[in-house]
C-alpha cells in the first residue's frame, strides 16, 4: 500500500506537531511519524517543561491549541528576574510595556497531546504514532515505514530531534561540542504561595532557577559541572528565596550544543532540534523550533531563504547564550563587575522595555 501527502514529518513531537497543523490549517495533506504512543496525564506535572513566549503562544492559540490543552498544565507568567553572583539584579515585567503576560509555563506532554487533538480534527492529517521510518529512498521522495506501508511526499519535513533520522539519511552533519554540564530539573509543592514570575541567579559552576507552575508548585532548575557526581542541596539552594518544598518529580540531562551545516537537502527540510540543539539558559529551545515554523511558511516556495534566515537567527541566539554561560559563571571579579553594570543599565526604562519585547519573541 502507498500513501501519497504534500508533507511528511518525521517526529509528532512539540514541534513537528505544531509544524503539521499549521501546514493542515493552510490545507496540505500531512502526515505524522512518531515511534511513541500520544503521551499519558500523569497526576501532576512532569518535569519536561517549556517556557513558551507569548508571541508563539498567541500563534498557537490561533491553530487551537489553547482549546485543546489541559488547562492544569499550562501556567501564564508575567515576570522574569536575573541576578549575578555579585547580587545584582534586573526584573522585567510584562505589565512594563502594557501586556497581561511574558508567556507560558507548559509541560511538554501536554502541549503535545493538544496538538495531536488538534491534529485528529482535520480530515487531511494521518498520524501514525508508535511507528517509525525503516527505509529512505530520497532521490524518489520516498519512504518505507517498519510497518510495511509505503509514504511518498513533495517534501520531508524532519522535526525527530537532536539525534535526527532525517538529517543522517539525507547526509546532514553537525557542528557542536558538550558544556561539560548538567542540568537537573525537580518539580516541587511549596507551602507558601509563588507568583506567577520566573527568575534565575547564576553562582561559580553554573546558575539556579525557578519556572512557577502553579500557586504552590514549582520547576527548581539547577546546573552543574558534569564531573560532580554529588546531587546538588536544593534546600540550600531555595529555601531562602521559596520557603520549605517537598519534592514530588526529578531529571536530568546533559547539555550540549549542536548546529545542522544544512537545514535543507533536496525535500529535506529540519526544524527544532534536529536544526539546532541549544543552551537551555533562556529557555529558548522550542521557541525557535516555533520560529523555523514560521519562517517555512513565510518562505516555503524559497528553502534557501528559509535556511537563510532561521540559520543565522539561531546561530545569533546560541552565540548569546554560550556568551552568557562562559561569562556570567566565570567568577573573576571584573567580569562580574562588568556583568553588573549590565544588569543595572538593563533596568533603564528604554533598555528594559526592549529586552521585554525580546523575551516575548515580539522582536
Amino acid at each position: 500500500m502507498t500513501t501519497s501527502v504534500d508533507y511528511l514529518i518525521n517526529g509528532a513531537g512539540m514541534v513537528g506537531a505544531a509544524a503539521g497543523l499549521a501546514l493542515a490549517e493552510r490545507g496540505f495533506s500531512v502526515m505524522l511519524i512518531d515511534n511513541a504512543e500520544r503521551p499519558a496525564k500523569g497526576e501532576r506535572w512532569d518535569v519536561r517543561i517549556s517556557s513558551v513566549n507569548d508571541h508563539h503562544w498567541q500563534w498557537l492559540s490561533q491553530l487551537g491549541v489553547s482549546d485543546c490543552i489541559d488547562s492544569d498544565r499550562v501556567l501564564p507568567y508575567t515576570q522574569l528576574s536575573v541576578a549575578s553572583m555579585m547580587g545584582r539584579r534586573a526584573d522585567f515585567d510584562a505589565r512594563d510595556i502594557g501586556r497581561q503576560q511574558l508567556g507560558v509555563m507548559v509541560e511538554n506532554n501536554a502541549l503535545q497531546r493538544a496538538l495531536w487533538r488538534a491534529l485528529e480534527q482535520h480530515a487531511n492529517v494521518e498520524l501514525r504514532a508508535n511507528n517509525r521510518i525503516a527505509k529512505f529512498e530520497l532521490d524518489r521522495r520516498s519512504v518505507t515505514l517498519a510497518s510495511g506501508e509505503s509514504i511518498t511526499f513533495d517534501r520531508l519535513l524532519g522535526c525527530d530531534g537532536a539525534h535526527s533520522q532525517v538529517a543522517q539519511a539525507a547526509g546532514i552533519g553537525y557542528r557542536g561540542w558538550d558544556y561539560g554540564q548538567v542540568c537537573e530539573l525537580t518539580n516541587v509543592v511549596t507551602e507558601r504561595p509563588l507568583p506567577s514570575a520566573t527568575w534565575e541567579i547564576f553562582k561559580p559552576g553554573g546558575p539556579y532557577a525557578l519556572l512557577p507552575l502553579g500557586q504552590h508548585q514549582a520547576c527548581l532548575i539547577n546546573y552543574r559541572p558534569a564531573q560532580v557526581v554529588e546531587k546538588t542541596d536544593l534546600n540550600e539552594l531555595f529555601e531562602p528565596h521559596i520557603g520549605s518544598f517537598t519534592a514530588y518529580a526529578a531529571g536530568q540531562f546533559p547539555l550540549q550544543r549542536k548546529h545542522a551545516l544544512r537545514y535543507t537537502a533536496g525535500a529535506v527540510i529540519l526544524m527544532g532540534d534536529a536544526a539546532h540543539s541549544i543552551h537551555p539558559l533562556a529557555g529558548q529551545g522550542v521557541n525557535l523550533g516555533f520560529a523555523d515554523i514560521r519562517s517555512y511558511l513565510e518562505h516555503r516556495h524559497d528553502m534557501t531563504a528559509y535556511a537563510r534566515e532561521r540559520k543565522r537567527a539561531n546561530a545569533q541566539m546560541m552565540r548569546a547564550m554560550d556568551m552568557i554561560h562562559w561569562h556570567f559563571e566565570d567568577p573573576n571579579t571584573v567580569k562580574q563587575r562588568l556583568i553588573g553594570v549590565g544588569l543595572k543599565l538593563a533596568q533603564v526604562n528604554l533598555v528594559k522595555r526592549a529586552i521585554i519585547k525580546q523575551a516575548m519573541g515580539l522582536v
